[in-house]
């Protein structure tokens, strides 16, 4: 039997609420995050979110066994470290690290659709400009 663990968390981050959920199964981990307004949602809004437009979450995937593995720490240490995350964040490191990585895909993407919509722009204006150039060196 397989049993998935999802967490939604609203945080507010600085002029807009911001849902968070993360998914959690045997191997996969994945986290999406939804922007809800700058007002603040209700429960009737997050119900509607949960069960009626829930594809508006675009899952990120990351696989467990991809993480580093990392140097023994002092357990004091490690709880007052997890403390002060939890106080400034609310929301878990490994879920804002995926959403960065999304981001950060996103902008990669956007900026070549940018760069190759730019490039056909300027294609398309030199060919205006020459064909008008054409035009006007035609002969009498």
């Amino acid at each position: 039997m397989m049993v998935i663990q999802s967490y939604l968390t609203i945080v507010f981050d600085g002029s807009f609420y911001k849902a968070v959920l993360e998914c959690h199964d045997g191997s996969n981990y994945s986290v999406a995050s939804v922007t809800l307004g700058s007002s603040e949602p209700k429960m009737s809004l997050i119900l509607k979110l949960i069960n009626r437009d829930y594809q508006r979450f675009h899952f990120r995937h990351e696989l467990d066994g991809t993480r580093r593995v990392t140097k023994h720490i002092n357990p004091k240490r490690a709880q007052r470290l997890a403390n002060k995350t939890m106080k400034s964040l609310g929301i878990s490191t490994k879920a804002q690290s995926t959403l960065q990585k999304q981001l950060e895909e996103k902008k990669k993407l956007r900026k070549t659709q940018h760069s190759t919509e730019k490039r056909l722009a300027q294609k398309l204006h030199y060919q205006k400009r020459v064909a008008k150039h054409r035009k006007k060196h035609r002969g009498h």
